[in-house]
């Protein structure tokens, strides 16, 4: 039994531990909101639209994750935009930011 505590002696695997724990609690309440309100594309939306991001992040020489941050919540911003602007359902605004950031990378 030692061999299956014995990991949880290591400060980092405490703190994955409870990382993986919150992880687990928050992203079922976030995704049923997410379902509810029609938006269960949205992580697709921001996970292909941060590939922009990363390109002119490493094109710059800036932090890539500082690249994908602000790309990812730009394409956030471009939805609510087309969204409000235009007639079209959420889905069809989050297909059309989708396509058109993961074009660009």
């Amino acid at each position: 039994m030692n061999w299956l505590l014995d990991p949880f002696n290591y400060e980092f695997m405490r703190q994955a531990l409870m990382a993986g724990v919150l992880i687990g609690i928050l992203c079922p309440i976030i995704g049923t909101y997410l379902i509810v309100q029609r938006m269960a594309l949205l992580g697709d939306v921001v996970a292909h639209a941060v590939l922009p991001g990363l390109a002119i992040a490493n094109f710059l020489s800036l932090p890539l994750l500082t690249g994908a941050f602000i790309s990812g919540m730009f394409s956030t911003f471009v939805t609510s935009w087309i969204r409000a602007q235009s007639k079209v359902k959420v889905d069809t605004a989050m297909a059309i930011t989708f396509s058109s950031f993961f074009s660009l990378g």
